[in-house]
């Protein structure tokens, strides 16, 4: 039997930037590391809700990313 194991993770922000001269939206994005793999959804909301009044543009999504190992037991 295998496990994954997390070796790390992090968060990425999409931000609406408004629009190109198409009417296209403009997406950026803001990385933050080393966030905890085990992380209770409900904490990450309440710190990137505060994280993103600090931002130029609105908060369109929040991705959570995480890398693990396969570990064999």
């Amino acid at each position: 039997m295998a496990v994954y194991s997390p070796l790390k993770s992090s968060v990425i922000l999409r931000l609406n930037a408004g629009t190109d001269g198409n009417g296209k939206m403009i997406v950026r994005s803001v990385t933050t590391s080393r966030i905890r793999p085990t992380v209770d959804a409900t904490a990450l909301k309440t710190v990137t809700d505060g994280f993103s009044a600090l931002l130029d543009y609105p908060v369109l999504a929040v991705e959570k990313v995480g890398t693990d190992s396969v570990i064999a037991e």
